[in-house]
């Protein structure tokens, strides 16, 4: 019985897959994957770009939850919707190396990008929804 046990554990620890991060939840619209594109419509549209850069392998289950975080009031959802043109980049990926992450690697963080590509703003993602809310209406007063 008790070798039974392990192997069904061992299968079920095999079968166990990372969920993956649902932008579209998090921000209520499908967030960008590609800096360059964002900030074209950046330009265009006259908003700044949010990137959020996270590690899938963190967080088990539930990947980007300090994004989550960060988003969590539903007035940071909709200045964030209406003013910002959003990107989400995993570890790795190259854009990120352009706007490396300040502080600790495995957790997820923000870069505030204007309309030219240059930062204006970075720090870590898992603030709570308050502060990010703080924080948002803050950009909204940079030129």
């Amino acid at each position: 019985m008790r070798l039974f046990s392990l192997l069904m554990l061992a299968l079920v620890c095999v079968n166990m897959q990372a969920a993956e991060f649902d932008g579209r939840a998090v921000f209520g619209t499908a967030p960008g994957h590609d800096v360059d594109s964002a900030l074209k419509r950046a330009v265009k549209e006259k908003k700044k770009v949010l990137l959020f850069g996270f590690d899938p392998n963190v967080g088990g289950s539930f990947p980007g939850y300090d994004i989550n975080f960060f988003m969590d009031l539903g007035q940071t959802k909709t200045l964030v919707k209406e003013h910002f043109i959003v990107v989400v980049l995993e570890r790795g990926q190259k854009d990120l190396q352009r706007y490396p992450n300040p502080g600790a690697p495995e957790k997820a963080y923000y870069v505030l990008i204007n309309a030219s590509g240059k930062s204006m703003a970075t720090g870590p993602a898992g603030i709570n929804g308050n502060t990010s809310l703080k924080l948002v209406q803050q950009w909204l007063a940079l030129p």
